[in-house]
């Protein structure tokens, strides 16, 4: 009989590696992105974009969803596909909207029941033409040093009929936008009249891991993924139709998405964006999922949970405080829980309030680890706020303590660069690392948490901070306050 005991582990940490299709519970997110209305999903490192990339890939929407997964994709050959005639922030718009083109293409021509249509040939043979296939990888999509156009798909541009466009000249190319969406153009009007000849229902473009390989997150980098929004959103309102939903969806983190700058940015995350947020109802509903799966239908986590509370709050709730309201976070607290509680010998195995307490260490090092991951790339000396938490000694600090230890460690390190202390702060609350206290009008007050609360911007006037519980056992600090 399976019980606590003969569990391996509560799953993968990593969502490429879990078995997520077994766990996955739908949310209104998922229809907005059925329908069309959603394109763009936010969320932090962790929060579940990527089980949800597999869900829409590899459950019963697979027939009608592409993976396109970014690991490996070839960025710096992407790069040399730049249109020199727009502004830098939209220089790679037109060329990801030809890929996006090429990738619908290749589904409407395997899925239609109208092989001899014009359109249908045309599109077969521009493939063949240029790719040798008619299936190529969006790996070589923009690999070809030129686009060969012959037929009824070759567009006109300033009077002219394209036979060819270049894809290899230099950064100055002033032409290449208007050329490629000339051709995208032609190549979606195909699309959407086989689509619409066919009845084709629904077709998914989803693209994962834009950050995988990110250390430094470059301009380069930056305007190639606002390119990929961008073409994405206007791909999809070219080709909106009655009759067909075509929906090309980006997953990308929101620390990222807090980066990158331009124009239409707010109209986007207004209308056409999801942020991927969990509660704490949430992932008590997740750990009870994966109870139930794990162990049998007949089981929850009251059967592997001795019922006794610690300082007034429920096993899971103390879990949860730690986390950063991700379920990566839940499943390692779990899987570290797991492995503590095995040591003892009782052959009846069910948690008590001192595996959970001998665990923090552990899952501590894993959140520093993985906040490392997360903010390196956007702030390089970050660790030297970690460093200012561990001099103070406690929880609970106040804005002029903490300054006082940022700028002696800055004059200890003869560090001219780094960021003042104002601003490290700020960062730390975007990650999450701290809380600020906010008083109310009534004279009370409350801890503010960027993840807990995703729409509350920094306070610059707050006084009094509380760094992440995770994070208390890897900095040693004590839970007094000032």
């Amino acid at each position: 009989m399976k019980n606590l005991r003969t569990l391996e582990s509560f799953g993968k940490v990593e969502a490429e590696e879990d078995a997520v299709l077994d766990y996955f519970v739908e949310m209104n997110l998922t229809s907005r992105i059925l329908s069309g209305d959603t394109f763009l999903v936010l969320g932090r490192k962790g929060s579940g974009k990527t089980a949800l990339f597999r869900y829409f890939c590899e459950s019963k929407y697979k027939n009608h969803s592409v993976p396109l997964n970014l690991n490996g994709y070839p960025w710096q050959v992407h790069a040399k596909v730049i249109d020199g005639g727009v502004e830098q922030i939209e220089s790679y718009v037109a060329s990801w909207k030809y890929l996006i083109a090429v990738e619908f293409a290749k589904v409407v021509i395997g899925l239609t029941d109208r092989p001899q249509m014009t359109e249908v040939v045309e599109l077969k043979r521009f493939l063949e033409d240029n790719y040798g296939d008619e299936k190529p990888s969006m790996k070589h999509i923009l690999s070809p040093k030129k686009l060969v156009i012959k037929g009824d798909l070759e567009p006109q541009f300033l009077g002219c009929k394209l036979g060819k466009i270049s894809l290899s000249k230099e950064n100055d190319n002033l032409d290449l936008g208007n050329e490629l969406n000339a051709l995208t153009g032609k190549l979606l009007k195909y699309i959407k009249r086989i689509s619409e000849v066919s009845k084709l229902q629904r077709f998914y473009l989803h693209f994962d891991e834009l950050d995988r390989g990110i250390t430094d997150l470059t301009e380069q980098r930056k305007n190639l993924i606002v390119g990929l929004i961008l073409a994405a959103k206007e791909t999809k309102k070219i080709l909106k139709s009655d009759i067909t939903i075509f929906n090309p969806v980006v997953y990308l983190r929101s620390d990222i998405w807090d980066e990158v700058k331009f124009s239409d940015k707010n109209k986007i995350f207004e209308s056409g964006s999801d942020l991927i947020e969990w509660d704490t109802t949430a992932l008590i509903n997740m750990i009870e999922k994966r109870v139930k799966v794990l162990l049998g239908n007949g089981f929850s986590w009251a059967d592997i949970d001795d019922g006794k509370k610690i300082n007034s709050q429920s096993k899971c709730k103390h879990i949860i405080e730690r986390s950063l309201m991700r379920p990566r976070d839940i499943i390692s607290f779990l899987n570290s829980l797991l492995e503590t509680a095995k040591k003892r010998s009782e052959p009846d195995l069910i948690f008590i309030n001192k595996d959970v307490v001998d665990t923090r260490p552990k899952y501590s090092k894993y959140l520093k680890n993985e906040l490392d991951d997360e903010i390196r790339s956007h702030w390089e000396g970050w660790e030297n706020s970690l460093k200012c938490f561990s001099r103070i000694g406690r929880l609970y600090f106040k804005k002029d303590e903490y300054a006082l230890e940022y700028n002696s460690i800055l004059l200890d390190n003869d560090n001219d660069n780094e960021i003042s202390y104002q601003q490290s702060l700020e960062i730390l609350y975007n990650f999450s690392i701290i809380e600020y206290e906010a008083r109310s009008g009534y004279g009370g007050s409350s801890w503010v948490s960027k993840f807990a609360n995703p729409e509350l911007g920094w306070d610059s006037n707050a006084v009094r901070f509380k760094v992440h519980l995770g994070l208390k056992e890897y900095l040693k600090l004590k839970e007094e306050r000032t």
